[in-house]
């Protein structure tokens, strides 16, 4: 049965889905922005929820209870549509609160889309292989981010990032670091264009000449999300 990437990336975002699916969605993050829009979506229908609920304390001792009425069921599937069902419950309880509140009739406001969190993405690989770096873009911000995800280390030199725009030279935009995601910011692209992202393994410190010199280790074509 084809998989409803809807209701995948609903239950990425409630967090209903176990170890093993969670995983596999991210890694299909990487490489479908579909999925990305999706999630995005999601994103944007819930966090009104988040905003109506008042701070509530648990009572004392509620989460031993839940423990212990849980634990005999170990099987992920069980624990799956545990998971779900209560999340299911509390999104209708909030909603139907809301529903009976009394409230005062509002003013009119303008309606406001809500952006995804980037623009675009790119997942970077190694001659077609599995994604190795994520690459992600905000326009608005010009801020771009480049999280590792299975990067070979090259000790002794720096990874270098690219960008090429089009039929253009490649243009340097910045170093890699040596551990964690990279932040770049005051990157002015123009995402109209057809955009690739490349890493070249070149001498400690970067280029000397403003080209790639080291061999070209991953790259991947920037891809535009629907806005709507």
């Amino acid at each position: 049965m084809a998989d409803d990437i809807d209701m995948l990336a609903g239950e990425y975002v409630l967090g209903t889905l176990d170890d093993a699916e969670r995983r596999a969605f991210q890694r299909r993050l990487l490489t479908d922005p579909v999925a990305v829009a999706a999630v995005a979506m999601w994103q944007e229908r819930l966090s009104p929820l988040l905003l109506a609920v008042p701070e509530v304390t648990p009572p004392t001792g509620l989460w031993p209870k839940i423990e212990a009425r849980s634990a005999p069921a170990n099987d992920n599937r069980i624990r799956r549509w545990q998971i779900a069902t209560a999340a299911a419950a509390l999104v209708a309880l909030v909603t139907s609160g809301l529903a009976l509140r009394p409230l005062p009739k509002p003013a009119p406001q303008p309606i406001v889309t809500q952006q995804p969190l980037f623009q675009s993405v790119a997942a970077l690989s190694e001659s077609g292989g599995a994604p190795a770096l994520l690459v992600t873009y905000d326009q608005a911000t010009k801020t771009m981010k480049v999280t590792p995800v299975n990067v070979a280390p090259r000790p002794g030199h720096s990874m270098e990032l690219w960008v090429i725009a089009g039929k253009a030279a490649p243009k340097s935009i910045g170093l890699m670091r040596e551990d964690g995601a990279t932040a770049l910011d005051r990157m002015a692209l123009d995402i109209k264009q057809q955009m690739t992202i490349a890493v070249s393994v070149e001498p400690k410190g970067g280029s000397p000449t403003g080209l790639p010199t080291g061999p070209v280790v991953y790259s991947g074509q920037m891809i535009t999300l629907p806005t709507s």
